[in-house]
């Protein structure tokens, strides 16, 4: 079943239900009233007690009066019943009322007065039986026969009218249905023509702010950030493709000539120290790659961290490892970052200030609540190539001789992305290059 007919289904139940109660408390209201209403009448048909003794004497057993008609009209029957038990019917109706206890509690002084409906020949009637004097009582009915007429009418009325909205609910609700799930089929074509193609260019059109189409949104914005993903890592695959042949033809090319013989042996320890330089500075690009490429996987999960204590300790260890000063001035500062990256990421902008710093130069770390910079006091950055040292694989003319990949900087920026934070480069007054993230994007 689908969305579109399961809402139809409900709003035509809920509105018929609701129709429903309706009807059956406006029948009820409007039986209520009527009835009132005859028992009011039939209150004011009761003749007076004193009118009674023109109708002609008691008679015995059932008797008919032969007083004056205005009395009792011919709307109504009554009859008079005495405490012995007899009865004596007025005006010119034949319909003997029936006398039950209550009633003759009333002949006897016993209760006040007494309205219920009872069943004639198959008829039904409303009866009011009221004292007319000591020992007496006086018993009015009317005929419900044309009322009850009225009153069925009304029912079968209110439950046409009840079907009848329903079924226009039922209508006007797959109708507003179709329009309110329109975005879901869109979505979900979209979705199934993703898993049939593998292409991501599905995005749907909206024209709505509610949550349907809040729903859509999010996932135009979902395929326009995997589309992108997928062109970024097409993008990595042939940028390290490239980076990566260099290396591996230089490395084929030396290896042929150690295997074929063809080496002077004064030369072979050159090649083979020559080799493992090329070893290493591969297997330093491929761990950049991959350290790239895993950049904001859920695989890390995020934790709270102290960043001065983090930055602290990768000062430390390029400290030892390098021959320059570093000056840290670090406030406390809380994140919830992926522990790894962002250790990887603040090693490689002390490791792109120590190249670029002269060996007896000072390095200054700056952490506090809005900035991580890290400065050198080397040439600086040229202006041309400020726009692109994020970039991956991407080194200035200056950098071409010095060993790296041009991966480092890329690293920086896409975990400060992954982190909400904005990488930055700029040169600094005095001389030499300030790079790092600004918190908070």
């Amino acid at each position: 079943m689908t969305l579109r007919t399961r809402i139809a289904i409900a709003v035509t139940l809920v509105v018929g239900l609701a129709v429903g109660v309706v009807a059956f408390a406006a029948y009820q209201s409007t039986r209520s009233e009527t009835m009132g209403e005859i028992d009011r009448f039939l209150r004011t048909r009761a003749p007076l007690a004193g009118l009674i003794e023109g109708g002609g004497g008691r008679g015995q057993g059932s008797g008919r009066g032969d007083g004056p008609q205005n009395v009792i009209g011919d709307d109504v029957v009554a009859q008079v019943v005495f405490a012995d038990g007899t009865t004596w019917l007025l005006g010119q109706g034949e319909i003997e009322l029936p006398v039950a206890p209550v009633d003759m509690a009333v002949a006897l002084g016993q209760a006040a007065e007494v309205l219920r409906s009872v069943t004639i020949d198959g008829l039904d009637y409303r009866l009011y039986t009221r004292p007319a004097g000591l020992g007496v009582a006086i018993q009015v009915a009317r005929d419900l026969t044309e009322t009850e007429a009225i009153l069925n009418g009304l029912r079968n009325r209110l439950i046409l009218v009840g079907i009848a909205g329903a079924l226009l609910a039922g209508l006007a609700g797959w109708f507003l249905a179709g329009r309110a799930v329109r975005p879901v089929r869109d979505l979900t074509g979209a979705a199934e023509h993703v898993a049939a193609t593998g292409t991501l260019d599905a995005a749907i059109p909206v024209d709505r702010s509610d949550e349907i189409g809040r729903l859509a949104n999010a996932f135009n914005e979902m395929l326009a950030r995997l589309d992108a993903s997928r062109v970024a890592q097409q993008r990595l695959v042939a940028d390290a493709s490239h980076e990566l042949r260099t290396p591996l033809t230089s490395l084929r090319t030396n290896i042929e000539l150690l295997a074929a013989g063809k080496v002077p042996a004064a030369e072979r320890a050159d090649l083979l120290a020559d080799l493992k330089t090329e070893i290493v500075e591969l297997g330093a690009l491929v761990s950049e790659l991959v350290d790239l490429a895993t950049v904001g996987r859920a695989e890390e999960e995020r934790s709270p961290t102290d960043l001065a204590s983090l930055v602290a300790d990768a000062v430390g260890r390029a400290g030892r490892r390098a021959s320059q000063t570093f000056e840290a001035n670090l406030s406390p500062v809380q994140a919830e970052v992926r522990l790894g990256a962002v250790t990887r990421a603040v090693t490689n902008l002390l490791d792109n200030a120590v190249k670029w710093s002269p060996a007896d130069g000072v390095i200054t770390v700056t952490l506090d609540d809005s900035v991580l910079a890290v400065a050198d006091r080397g040439p600086g950055i040229p202006l041309d190539d400020l726009p692109f040292v994020f970039q991956r694989f991407y080194r200035a003319a200056a950098a071409r001789a010095m060993p790296g990949s041009g991966l480092g900087l890329a690293i920086v920026a896409a975990v400060a992305e992954d982190h909400g934070w904005k990488p930055f480069a700029r040169n600094r007054q005095g001389g030499g290059a300030e790079v790092g993230w600004h918190f908070g994007g």
